[in-house]
């Protein structure tokens, strides 16, 4: 199945969680809603972007994963320019992300920010893949809530050895996939709160028996594995 790379902004597919366990009755009800919660996210208000902000640089992302197309499409001038254009780059994922280029993104938009940018590249990849990878149609976005930042102030951070973002103190006592997020404890638990539905809860990851009675922990970690190394994933 092919698709046209689109805007994620037209009429909406459903509503609800409901309308993914209908169409795909093999998707478990949690993670239907797991994905509800994360599409809703989008296009809410964040700590460091606004609602509409949040809401076009997740388009930006999904647009740029799908597009066969190497020029950066034109963005919709509801976000910074220089976010837009590094969730682009994030969304298609290349040219490939270095240091060189994270620190001129940080430069321009902020370390924070660009943490909460990580987050919501990931969530709505993770959203529109999952779409996809079932068969189902492209999903619009829904309209932006219309809320500004939260500007809550980080918790204590501290530079990391393991990831070049700031992270919360102290630095370096778990892996570095999981505390890459935590300088944004709002986008933490967004990214966590999908990742326990569609892999594994963060407090199971110690347990190598770890099941749902369907995929055996061994078999998840197999095509992790596989999907990271095509992706050319950095961990």
């Amino acid at each position: 199945m092919t698709h046209a790379p689109t805007r994620f902004g037209g009429n909406p597919c459903g509503h609800d969680s409901d309308y993914l366990v209908a169409m795909v009755p093999a998707v478990r009800s949690d993670l239907a809603e797991a994905h509800e919660r994360t599409w809703r996210a989008l296009a809410s208000a964040g700590t460091w972007f606004s609602s509409s902000e949040r809401r076009s640089l997740a388009n930006a992302a999904m647009v740029a994963m799908w597009s066969t197309d190497v020029e950066t499409p034109d963005d919709d001038g509801n976000a910074p320019t220089a976010a837009s254009r590094a969730a682009q780059r994030l969304g298609r994922g290349f040219p490939h992300v270095d240091r060189e280029w994270y620190e001129s993104v940080r430069d321009e938009i902020g370390p924070l920010a660009y943490v909460e940018l990580v987050g919501l590249v990931a969530v709505a990849a993770a959203a529109s893949s999952l779409r996809r990878a079932v068969g189902l149609p492209e999903r619009a976005l829904p309209e932006a809530s219309g809320h500004e930042p939260s500007r809550v102030p980080p918790p204590e951070l501290t530079d990391a050895t393991w990831n070049w973002v700031p992270v919360a103190a102290p630095a370096d006592r778990t892996a570095a996939v999981v505390q890459a997020l935590t300088a944004v404890p709002a986008t933490f638990d967004e990214l966590w709160s999908l990742a326990d539905a569609q892999y594994i809860p963060d407090a199971e990851m110690v347990d190598p028996k770890w099941t749902r009675g369907t995929l055996t922990r061994i078999e998840m970690e197999l095509i992790a594995t596989r999907v990271s190394f095509s992706r050319e994933c950095h961990y």
